[in-house]
C-alpha cells in the first residue's frame, strides 16, 4: 500500500543535485532507480520490504519521501542523505582554505551519501578495489541478478533486493569470480560475508580480513558509518585532485594524509568535494 508523502526538513543549503549525481552511476540495476530529480530504492527492514521514493518537495526547506509496501525507518533516510549535517559548521574550516574554499564556495550543500546497509556497502567497496566506478557498477548488477531476491513493484527497474550476507555466504570462491573478479577479490567477498554473518560481538576486525586494506576500511567507515574525519588517503582520484603526482603510491598516500590533517574532523566532506571538482 502507498504511504502518504512525509516531508523531512534539512540544514540548507542541500546540494541535492550533487547526491543524486553520486547515487547515480552506483545506482544497481534492480534495486535502484535515479532520473528526473528522483531517487527510488528498494530496501529491507528486518524481515520487511518495500520502495523508497525521495524528491525534493515543494516546501523550502524539505525532501519529501513516500514508501510502498513498507515505510523505512526515517532515522536511516536522514543518515543516508546526510539531513542532519549544519553546513555552517564547515564554513569556518573551509572557506579561507586554499584548496576547499573555491570548492565550498562552489557546492556550500555538499553532503555525505551514507549506504542504506552497511553489507551492501562493504560488497560494493569491494568490488570496486582498483577500478571505475562504471566497472564496479557492472559486478554489482551481475552479483544482483545472480543471487538477489526478486520482488515486484510498481517500477519496471525496480525488480531486486540486495543478496543478503548469508547469501554469498555460502558460495564457493569460483562463483564469485565467476562474476568477473580476480580469484584473491572473490575469496575477499566470500571473507567478508562470512564475518558479516557473525555476530557483531564474535567479529575480529576488519582490516584482519584478506584482501582489505586502509583505503577500503576508511571508504566503509564513510559511506556505511557515516564517519565525517574518515579519508582514504590512498584513493587516486583524491590524489589527482590535490595535484599529487609522480609518486610512489605509499608516498602519495602520506602527503595526502598529511594535507587532510587541517581538515579535520570533517575529512569526509572534503572528499566528497575533491571528487566532485574532478567532474
Amino acid at each position: 500500500m502507498d504511504q502518504d508523502w512525509e516531508c523531512l526538513p534539512y540544514h540548507p543549503p542541500l546540494d541535492w543535485e550533487g547526491l543524486l549525481n553520486f547515487f547515480a552511476p552506483r545506482a544497481i540495476p534492480g534495486v535502484e532507480s535515479i532520473s528526473e530529480g528522483r531517487l527510488r530504492r528498494c530496501f529491507r527492514q528486518e524481515n520487511r520490504w518495500g520502495v523508497i521514493d525521495l524528491s525534493l518537495a515543494e516546501q523550502p526547506g524539505t525532501i519529501q519521501i513516500r514508501a510502498w509496501n513498507h515505510a523505512p525507518d526515517l532515522n536511516l533516510v536522514r543518515r543516508v542523505l546526510d539531513l542532519d549535517h549544519q553546513p555552517s559548521r564547515l564554513a569556518a574550516l573551509f572557506q579561507s582554505d586554499d584548496i576547499l574554499g573555491p570548492l565550498w564556495a562552489r557546492w556550500p550543500g555538499v553532503r555525505l551519501p551514507g549506504a542504506w546497509d552497511p553489507f551492501e556497502m562493504g560488497v560494493r567497496a569491494i568490488l570496486g578495489q582498483q577500478i571505475s566506478v562504471k566497472a564496479a557498477h557492472t559486478l554489482a548488477a551481475r552479483l544482483v541478478a545472480r543471487w538477489g531476491q526478486k520482488v515486484s513493484t510498481p517500477w519496471p527497474g525496480l525488480t531486486h533486493l540486495f543478496p543478503l550476507p548469508e547469501d554469498l555466504a555460502g558460495l564457493q570462491t569460483d562463483d564469485l569470480a565467476n562474476l568477473g573478479l580476480p580469484n584473491k577479490r572473490a575469496e575477499t567477498l566470500r571473507q567478508f560475508a562470512l564475518w558479516s554473518c557473525r555476530p557483531i560481538t564474535d567479529r575480529p576486525p576488519l582490516g584482519s580480513l584478506p584482501g582489505i586494506g586502509p583505503w577500503t576500511e576508511n571508504y566503509l567507515k564513510m559511506r556505511g558509518q557515516s564517519y565525517q574525519d574518515a579519508f582514504p588517503a590512498g584513493d587516486l582520484g583524491i590524489q589527482k585532485a590535490l595535484g599529487i603526482q609522480n609518486r610512489s603510491p605509499a608516498a602519495a598516500a602520506r602527503e595526502a594524509e598529511t594535507i587532510s590533517q587541517r581538515w579535520r574532523p570533517y575529512r569526509a566532506y572534503a572528499v566528497f568535494l575533491l571528487w566532485r571538482s574532478l567532474g
